[in-house]
């Protein structure tokens, strides 16, 4: 395991002090930055303090490097991320696919009403030398994979699966990261294994110049015509410069041993015969030249440049091109992974190509008979070899030569989900991410199909007579004690107006009228405050440095209301605000109107469906190529991206599809459910991953069947607040609700409850009696309800609910999503 400072691949003839290197991860829980909130992510009301030598990550100053010229423009009020214009809706035209949704109008959220919320600017400023404030416009990225780029001075790497990729001012550092586990998480050694720039010393400022839906463009350029630029997408075994009038050079940490310049062969080149001579001819004449790379740490290289460079070795750790002259053209890098022999037959027939635009199309809804309702998401990547502006390549088609074909990686939610043909046979061995290991498709279009499991306002199953009564008594009981809310910060308060709004629901499924009234005209009045009024203690602003919505302390200080002003988990908090909105509009649509305009902002701020909104970003938090959300916001880690519960992360959107179907917005709320299952497979796999699967994805000894967080760059088993197991499992369950039953299946419980099949020394089983009936108890006796119902129906009873929760869900969520009673 690399420590900080320590660099044992250092060739003996570079000093120390030479090697720059990058902040290591390591197998803890990743040290909050100064200014982070100490607790990071929302606590639970009620829960202990956590045991003494339980891991609880402590603030700490936050390294980084000043790179960068200049410092944040403290009256800077508009500018960052534009999206390549258009290219979603070519894609979309291929083969006559339909969207669920057009990304490129205004949503009908969006009524061009004033805004509900006060404006008032962010004292935290963007970083203006980072990006091009030209084709960068406003609203900004808050939650991107790449949003270490653009904050503080840019310092820490972002991870482009599988590498991780620095970009200081006259260069990038690039490194192939090694994964290695404990029983607590699995980590990577992030050390830089190369640095591409200038040998002149000519590049001297770099810039994000561009995004798109899957990808990052950034720019280095200095104070002549030399740049380099490079597009940054996840799954691409090569990395890609393109340079213009610059005399490039590769540096390495580790000894170069072995320098070989490739020749083309038929094989070698995506050419089975010799039968096309002509076909095999325009080949090789475009084909750039390949140079294999031997380090002394055992790892192997390939490098693709065209115009050809013959690359000479300078010294024992630097490349420099043979013959003197400016270079323009590009120059592309991939390791060769743990098979170098077998892969670099694969590597070199797909050299030369590379994204340069990317997008996702997410298909209507269909209904087929043997698989259910699902919609194909597609992953579009335009090419430096496409001929007209759209792209048509379907996986190794056999009509089009594999130099003009885009190799890519997925994820193991993809692989599961791509038909049989679209995986590379032989493949690539030895690449993996965070996630888990990679496998190559080739096809500029990745098609998997997202299959949907239907959620509604109520649960899947029929509540029996008995089941009705108790609920009808509970209800009674928790109508009369549990509908005050009082907290002041916006997570603890939506969690509390999502509390009454349930009792709301489920008052309506069982037939209770006067509980309805009730509730409904407390629901009501303590919305009011908050959405029309805006007289609460902390009310909410629409923060025009950035383009969202935040508290009023959040605004003020970075760390409170766990870094609301930063953008920390705006689909937790918000999402709690939409369930209730939408709760309201299915049941009171009179006493809905006047919440109507600012819940649609609200949702607007973490999970807009338009691109071209001026207010707001596009779906703030959702990845699409990862399948699930980042929390984390505008705070920078060298691990980076992070996401904890994904409970909440669900009910985000499970929240906004139910308000989409409340208002009559049924394209909308197509596109939400597709989003929604989206987040829930990636959570079922990667957050709650059967014992089998977990020894795959995270490596052994690491055998937890959940994970507490996810990062872009390692996995842990831990939360932010506390080490004990029952945070852990609970956090990735909570909210309890319909779209709950969307994460949790019997036969994860059944194997969570009881890991070891025995003595239960640990798992969920130990975890809850340790909760002692505390709420966190009653999370995890609520999932045991799918394998004993008659047990979880008992224990949850001698348990006092979480201030988000309360007994009548509980029974409710039993009653209709638990353990299905056997038919008498």
């Amino acid at each position: 395991m690399l420590q900080a400072g320590e660099n044992v691949y250092a060739s003996p003839a570079m000093p120390a002090a030479a090697i720059k290197e990058l902040w290591q991860s390591t197998p803890e829980v990743t040290q909050p930055p100064a200014g982070m909130p100490a607790s990071y992510r929302p606590l639970l009301a009620r829960r202990p303090q956590p045991p003494s030598g339980a891991h609880v990550p402590a603030p700490k100053d936050h390294v980084t490097t000043n790179e960068q010229d200049g410092k944040a423009d403290s009256n800077f009020d508009a500018p960052l991320p534009g999206t390549a214009p258009g290219y979603q809706k070519r894609a979309s035209t291929i083969k006559g696919i339909k969207s669920a949704l057009d990304f490129n109008q205004q949503s009908p959220l969006n009524t061009k009403q004033a805004l509900a919320f006060k404006s008032s600017k962010n004292p935290y400023t963007p970083n203006t030398n980072l990006f091009d404030a030209s084709t960068i416009k406003t609203p900004l990225m808050t939650n991107r994979w790449w949003q270490n780029l653009i904050i503080e001075q840019g310092a820490d790497p972002i991870h482009p699966y599988p590498y991780m990729v620095k970009c200081n001012s006259n260069s990038s550092i690039i490194g192939f990261p090694k994964f290695q586990a404990t029983a607590t998480a699995m980590t990577s050694s992030q050390a830089a294994d190369w640095q591409i720039g200038d040998a002149n010393g000519a590049l001297t400022k770099r810039q994000v110049s561009g995004y798109d839906p899957l990808g990052v463009y950034v720019t280095w350029s200095g104070t002549s015509s030399t740049t380099m630029k490079s597009r940054f997408f996840k799954g691409q075994p090569f990395l890609t410069f393109e340079m213009n009038s610059m005399a490039p050079t590769m540096k390495t940490i580790h000894a170069i041993i072995n320098v070989q310049l490739l020749g083309h062969t038929v094989n070698s080149y995506g050419v089975n015969d010799n039968a096309n001579a002509t076909k095999l001819a325009m080949q090789m004449v475009d084909a750039p030249s390949l140079t294999q790379i031997t380090l002394n740490d055992g790892s192997q290289w390939l490098v693709a440049s065209k115009p050809p460079i013959t690359w000479k070795q300078s010294g024992t750790s630097q490349l420099v091109q043979q013959t003197a002259g400016a270079f323009t053209g590009f120059i592309q890098l991939a390791h060769l992974g743990d098979n170098p022999s077998s892969n670099i037959n694969v590597l070199q027939k797909y050299a030369g190509t590379y994204p340069t635009e990317g997008s996702v199309t997410y298909a209507q809804i269909q209904n087929n008979q043997g698989i259910g309702r699902s919609a194909d998401v597609m992953l579009f990547y335009k090419t430096n070899t496409d001929t007209s502006s759209v792209t048509s390549r379907v996986y190794n088609s056999s009509d089009v030569p594999a130099s003009m074909t885009l190799l890519s990686f997925v994820l193991p939610h993809h692989a599961m989900l791509l038909p049989q043909n679209a995986t590379l046979s032989p493949g690539l061995l030895g690449y993996r991410s965070a996630k888990g290991p990679l496998t190559a498709v080739a096809g500029n279009i990745i098609t998997y199909r997202q299959l949907l499991q239907s959620v509604s306002f109520e649960g899947a199953q029929a509540m029996t007579a008995s089941d009705k009564s108790a609920i009808q008594q509970q209800l009674l009981v928790d109508v009369a004690t549990a509908t005050n809310v009082t907290a002041p910060d916006p997570y603890f308060f939506g969690k509390g107006i999502a509390r009454v709004a349930r009792l709301l629901q489920i008052a309506c499924e069982v037939g209770d009228t006067a509980s309805s009234a009730t509730l409904s005209t407390k629901l009501v009045s303590l919305m009011q405050p908050w959405l029309v009024s805006m007289s609460n203690e902390d009310p909410l602003v629409y923060d025009s440095t950035w383009g969202g919505i935040v508290s009023t302390k959040g605004l003020a200080d970075g760390s409170a209301d766990f870094g609301q002003g930063r953008y920390n988990d705006h689909h937790f908090h918000y999402g709690y605000f939409l369930y209730a909105g939408a709760v309201l509009a299915k049941y009171n649509v009179a006493t809905f109107e006047p919440f109507r305009e600012p819940m649609n902002q609200l949702l607007r701020d973490y999970a807009n469906p338009s691109t071209v909104d001026t207010q707001f970003p596009f779906m703030r938090h959702f990845d699409p190529y990862d399948g699930h959300s980042w929390a984390a916001g505008l705070f920078t880690f060298g691990d980076g991206r992070n996401q904890e519960s994904t409970g909440e992360a669900i009910n985000a959107y499970y929240s906004a599809y139910l308000y989409a179907k409340a208002t009559g917005l049924q394209d909308t709320a197509d596109f939400y459910e597709i989003v929604l299952n989206m987040e829930a497979t990636s959570g079922k796999l990667y957050w709650h991953p059967m014992q089998a699967q977990a020894k795959q994805l995270y490596l052994q000894p690491f055998t937890h069947n959940t994970v507490g967080i996810i990062w872009s760059a390692k996995a842990d088993y831990a939360t932010f607040f506390g080490a004990d197991a029952q945070y852990i499992y609970g956090i990735q369950m909570i909210p309890f609700t319909p779209a709950t039953k969307l994460l949790l299946s019997a036969d994860w419980v059944k194997e969570a409850w009881c890991p070891d099949g025995g003595s239960c020394s640990g798992g969920m089983k130990p975890a809850a009696n340790q909760a002692n009936n505390d709420g966190w108890a009653q999370f995890l006796y609520t999932a045991y309800s799918l394998v004993d119902r008659a047990t979880a129906w008992s224990k949850v009873r001698q348990c006092t609910a979480d201030d988000g929760n309360t007994l009548t869900n509980v029974l409710h969520w039993i009653s209709t999503s638990g353990q299905q009673l056997t038919p008498s």
